[in-house]
């Protein structure tokens, strides 16, 4: 009877009962699997559980709560979550499950969750990762089912729409979606009026991968100007008028234009994106040159006679051609106005003019010389050596001897700027062209739509100036 007695008060004393209150009613109470008890509609529930306890609460559409007791003689209030059922399929199945990083089972896979945003990926050996983000509500069924590829799909998005190579090979428009290989890709997109763009993808092993791209506008440029010689610079770029440039940034930048002859010009230009366009003209370079002569002297420059004596004229163009005569004496020399202002005319001296090709070569005085060539020897007896033949010969002050080659005749061609000049269609420079070998002949000079048919003869120099009968 006292053993009885004992057993009852430790029976009283270990089973205690407990107040449970649910947010919803109708919830099951478990100690494992034991059903201990449901709440009323009220989420009411009176039970006797030994304590310390961990009691379970369930009810359909909620996430299963777990809630550890210890303390007797207390009310217990318990939250359960509405919960959302996702189902998840793949095709082939057998595919491997990871919610938010974590892998928690195979496909077909079924599970409840907390309402909220959730990554799925669906992984398969042998084919691509496939994920996806799904937003679940409470009480919503969501099935998701994954047909998993071999090849990645990459979407290629950029503003705007651009052409696009891929790994060197045009493949379309963006937007655009291709079936690429894991691995690294060069990409290249083009559209007029943006910068092209060159860029490295690396292309991993999920199913479906987007890139996208921002293009940068840029400007074109068109510059025409006068003379046709002339020469376009804009940042470290160059070329011939009309000079046309692609792939410049918006905004301002600065336009130099220069040509031999003429004053530079350097303009800060405003470019659009788009094409923009440029006129410029330039001025000619005036020079000054003192030529210093006996009064009595007659003075040309570039075959057009400039007056007597000591005179000062004023030059468009750097490099000149001067000669003086007084009686029986003759004089010639050049000039390079961009290094004097001044040249002296010297009766004293012989002016010795070596002509030939490219092939020939003069020794005089044991100095060596190229055509075409202006020296000046005192008077006496000199050697002059052209090639494998030598002369000597008497030199007389104030005179003017040339040396040549037979087969050859000499062009010199004056305009009152610098032009282009062409012989036979052939390029020869920018006036004045000085002493320009050609065959003997009739030659054609073209200068700046201005063309006239020379006689050329052996040996001999024919002066045309541009303009001239």
């Amino acid at each position: 009877m006292q053993k009885l007695l004992i057993l009852f008060l430790l029976i009283t004393q270990f089973c205690l009962a407990v107040t449970l209150v649910t947010n919803v009613p109708n919830v099951e109470v478990r100690l494992g699997s034991t059903l201990l008890g449901v709440t009323d509609r009220n989420g009411v529930a009176q039970i006797e559980v030994s304590l310390p306890a961990t009691l379970t609460f369930v009810k359909p559409g909620y996430l299963t709560k777990s809630v550890y007791l210890k303390e007797p003689e207390k009310s217990y209030f318990i939250t359960l979550i509405a919960s959302a059922n996702l189902q998840i399929l793949s095709t082939p199945s057998g595919a491997s499950v990871w919610i938010n990083g974590r892998m928690l089972g195979q496909t077909p896979f079924e599970t409840e969750l907390e309402p909220g945003e959730y990554e799925v990926v669906v992984h398969k050996e042998g084919f691509c990762k496939s994920r996806r983000f799904v937003s679940l509500r409470a009480h919503e069924r969501e099935k998701l089912h994954f047909v998993l590829s071999e090849v990645p799909t990459v979407r290629i998005v950029s503003k705007p729409s651009a052409k696009l190579w891929v790994d060197g090979t045009f493949v379309g428009e963006t937007p655009i979606d291709l079936r690429l290989t894991v691995n690294e890709h060069e990409l290249k997109l083009e559209r007029a009026d943006f910068f092209s763009l060159l860029e490295r993808i690396n292309v991993s092993d999920y199913d479906l991968q987007l890139f996208e791209f921002s293009l940068t506008p840029s400007a074109r440029l068109l510059v025409q100007a006068s003379p046709p010689h002339a020469v376009v610079q804009i940042e470290d770029r160059s070329q011939r008028q009309p000079a046309s440039f692609a792939d410049l940034p918006l905004g301002t930048s600065t336009v130099v234009v220069k040509a031999a002859g003429y004053e530079e010009k350097r303009i800060d230009f405003d470019l659009k994106q788009g094409q923009n366009f440029l006129y410029v003209s330039l001025e000619p370079k005036v020079f000054r040159l003192e030529i210093v002569a006996p009064e009595e002297a007659m003075i040309s420059v570039d075959g057009k006679s400039v007056g007597r004596g000591p005179t000062s004229v004023r030059l468009a163009q750097a490099v000149h051609l001067i000669e003086a005569r007084w009686g029986e004496k003759q004089w010639m020399g050049l000039v390079d106005l961009s290094n004097d202002e001044r040249i002296e005319v010297n009766f004293d001296v012989a002016s010795v003019l070596l002509l030939g090709d490219k092939n020939t070569v003069y020794t005089v005085e044991g100095i060596t010389y190229r055509p075409a060539s202006l020296i000046y020897l005192p008077k006496g007896f000199h050697t002059v050596a052209m090639n494998d033949k030598q002369r000597t010969i008497e030199f007389q002050a104030g005179r003017i001897y040339s040396f040549s080659l037979e087969d050859l005749g000499y062009l010199c061609i004056f305009s009152d700027s610098v032009v282009e000049c062409y012989v036979n269609s052939q390029f020869a420079g920018l006036s004045p062209v000085l002493f320009y070998p050609v065959k003997p002949s009739v030659s054609k000079v073209s200068v700046a739509g201005w063309e006239k048919d020379v006689l050329v003869e052996p040996a001999k120099i024919t002066y045309v100036r541009v303009g001239g009968d």
